[in-house]
């Protein structure tokens, strides 16, 4: 797990049949807080992590 924003922690996952991966995003607790969309590369995927992440809490 990698931290993405304040309390904000993500798990970057392949969807093998979409090709391309995605971030799930949780809180401290555990609980899923969303996800991002299916990128084509594990890095874009985590800059729209970054980006979700902020827009969550509010900057």
């Amino acid at each position: 797990m990698q931290e993405y924003g304040p309390d904000i922690v993500g798990e970057v996952r392949f969807a093998r049949q979409d090709g391309g991966y995605y971030v799930q995003l949780y809180d401290r607790e555990g609980a899923p807080v969303g996800k991002t969309g299916l990128w084509r590369t594990e890095a874009k995927a985590k800059e729209a992590a970054r980006r979700l992440a902020a827009k969550m809490s509010g900057e």
